[in-house]
């Protein structure tokens, strides 16, 4: 999970602009929204524009709507979350009050709205965001002078650091009969 950007207040209202990378943060975000959150994030809309003639073209825009959580309803695996509600930001395409169904999918970004953060919330957030919280197993990978550490979770493999070192033939041949020199090597 990623967290593009957050505001919140001392009395732990405000809000928290993320995108979920994975279905585990699908099902964090699942999760962290309730009935009368304003979610906000970018959807289609049928649009019907009426000509002089009086024939109706219906077209569909793309557009950032925020909605005020009625429902909430995960498909597909936790792939996608389906939030049905009211618009409460008139929008050039969607008046206030029309409902709406944002279709959240994975790598979209979107922001949660609460009037009250609670600290699990906000901690779940925090450790989503960090993939040293979810690292199953930290490996060292090294060759020659190259040295990669990578995290593994269960959905990815991340590479956190690489290591270069350059040195010639004949200093390669010293670092291998002293142990000492290959321990400070990485």
């Amino acid at each position: 999970m990623k967290v593009i950007g957050r505001e919140l207040n001392k009395n732990s209202s405000g809000y928290i602009t993320l995108i979920a990378e994975n279905e585990e943060d699908m099902w964090l975000t699942y999760n962290l929204v309730q009935v009368g959150d304003k979610m906000r994030c970018s959807t289609v809309r049928k649009v019907q524009n009426e000509s002089a003639t009086g024939s109706v073209q219906t077209k569909q825009v793309r557009t950032n709507l925020t909605i005020e959580v009625e429902k909430l309803t995960s498909i597909c695996r936790g792939s996608v979350l389906h939030l049905k509600g009211r618009n409460v930001v008139e929008n050039q395409f969607v008046k206030m009050g029309a409902y709406h169904t944002l279709d959240l999918r994975i790598d979209e970004k979107f922001t949660i709205t609460k009037t009250e953060w609670d600290s699990v919330a906000i901690m779940l957030v925090e450790q989503a965001s960090d993939p040293t919280q979810q690292a199953d197993l930290a490996a060292v990978i090294m060759h020659e002078g190259l040295a990669y550490v990578c995290l593994i979770t269960i959905q990815q493999l991340l590479f956190v650091r690489r290591l270069i070192l350059q040195f010639h033939a004949n200093v390669q041949v010293y670092l291998l009969l002293s142990t000492k020199r290959s321990v400070t090597l990485f």
